[in-house]
């Protein structure tokens, strides 16, 4: 029997779904990174201090919960498109208008509303995304879905170089409305999941309830511990990095973005490998084996080896925060159909929410600790990686369903059960029926 290549499994269809959630997975990263791109300058023109514009970034990480529940039970209730659109529309629209913002203030508060429809995004593409490719191949498409954050931070910073030297730091945000016109292919091009139009009422009228249901709390609590180290650390890569380069590195403005473009270009890479390893030898080695081989590459991270600082900045993407790239099939596979895009909407973004105060930890560390900003983030980081670690292997037989272990490996993995039959959906596909944690094939 002839195998298929694993880009030749999935339809037409399951590829315009793919493609959208993914396009709108680097637009989100493009119009959020811009700002971490530019606060040396939005702080010199603004008159605030390093505080104030991480603190910003704060704001915007504590919305996007409310954003990802908001959009998860959308999904759930009417299906994964709708959400998706209108989180592109909310977020570059609010973006956007901060070219016009005239304060500190104004920026702030756009720069908060824009976070909600951050968050709204993830919810509902990566349930789409997930849910409509191939079994076989799921680990690997993980890996490609969230590749999609370093390509849209990659082009912020591209994007950067040639347009900030030339017409100054609002442009960028101008720029930002851009994801707006993809809502017209999703609209036209992505089917929606057959199933969602005969969901019966019953099972929508219980969100809450099916929420705490114990089996579904608990992944979500388990989730979300891990989520939120594993965003401690990228957090503390990203927020203040530009910024470093720029004050304590004193590198040009051009040659910061630069080392921002070696970091992402590793993180793309670090992603797609995370799939592939994952896909081989199980989503454990590709979580834990990057991160503590991150730590002993902070110092060059950091800039303690001037010559060697575009080598950490590709380390640091490749090893920081390549791992990231079984997130998306690892939470999709923590949860049933009925309830996937609200717990993977509420496990990523309170993992966000506990992360969101980083920036802000990291600034004051530099301002009121005593530390150099570099030494900060070199702190934070470390700590984050060996702790997400640690979790991960302690709780490796309790998060890791049995279809995303290493061969061989069997892990203590309670089953969230689907409801009774007839009360939702079946998962097309799906291995025996109990188990309640396939997704769709």
């Amino acid at each position: 029997m002839t195998t298929k290549a694993w880009w030749r499994e999935p339809t037409r269809a399951q590829w315009m779904s793919f493609l959208a959630a993914w396009l709108g997975w680097v637009l989100d990263a493009f119009d959020f990174t811009i700002y971490l791109l530019v606060m040396k300058d939005i702080a010199a023109e603004t008159h605030v201090g390093i505080t104030a514009v991480s603190g910003s970034i704060t704001l915007t990480l504590l919305v996007r919960l409310a954003g990802g529940a908001c959009s998860g039970w959308m999904a759930d209730r009417w299906g994964r498109k709708l959400p998706l659109m209108l989180s592109l529309l909310w977020f570059a629209a609010f973006d956007s208008a901060i070219y016009f913002a005239a304060t500190f203030q104004a920026i702030l508060i756009l720069r908060t509303l824009f976070g909600f429809g951050m968050g709204a995004e993830w919810a509902a593409g990566t349930a789409m995304a997930m849910e409509s490719w191939p079994a076989n191949s799921r680990k690997v498409a993980s890996g490609l879905l969230q590749a999609g954050w370093p390509v849209g931070f990659l082009l912020a910073a591209l994007v950067a170089y040639f347009v900030v030297p030339a017409l100054g730091w609002r442009a960028m945000f101008l720029i930002a409305a851009v994801p707006a016109l993809l809502v017209v292919p999703i609209r036209m091009l992505v089917p929606e999941q057959p199933s969602w139009p005969n969901q019966p009422r019953t099972v929508r009228a219980s969100a809450l309830r099916e929420l705490a249901a114990p089996g579904v709390l608990r992944m979500i609590v388990l989730g979300s511990l891990v989520m939120a180290l594993g965003f401690i650390v990228y957090y503390g890569l990203t927020s203040q990095y530009a910024l470093m380069l720029a004050t304590e590195l004193h590198l040009g403005g051009q040659s910061a973005f630069l080392h921002v473009i070696a970091f992402n270009i590793g993180m793309l890479v670090g992603v797609i490998l995370a799939g592939i390893v994952a896909n081989r030898w199980g989503v454990i080695v590709a979580l834990v084996a990057p991160a503590l081989l991150m730590v002993p590459a902070i110092p060059l991270f950091v800039g303690a080896v001037p010559g060697l600082l575009g080598v950490g900045a590709f380390l640091g993407g490749l090893l920081g925060v390549g791992y990231s790239g079984v997130t998306p099939v690892l939470t999709t596979g923590l949860f049933p159909e009925h309830v996937r895009a609200r717990a993977i909407g509420i496990v990523y973004h309170v993992g966000a929410l506990v992360a969101a105060f980083v920036p802000t930890l990291i600034a004051w560390l530099a301002t009121t600790g005593g530390l150099k900003l570099s030494s900060a983030i070199a702190l934070v980081c470390a700590v984050g990686l060996v702790a997400m670690s640690l979790a991960v292997l302690v709780l490796r037989r309790e998060i890791v369903p049995p279809e995303l272990a290493a061969p061989g490996e069997r892990p203590r993995y309670t089953p969230v059960p689907s409801p009774a039959r007839g009360s939702a959906p079946a998962l097309t596909g799906a291995a025996p029926r109990e188990r309640g944690v396939e997704l769709r094939g």
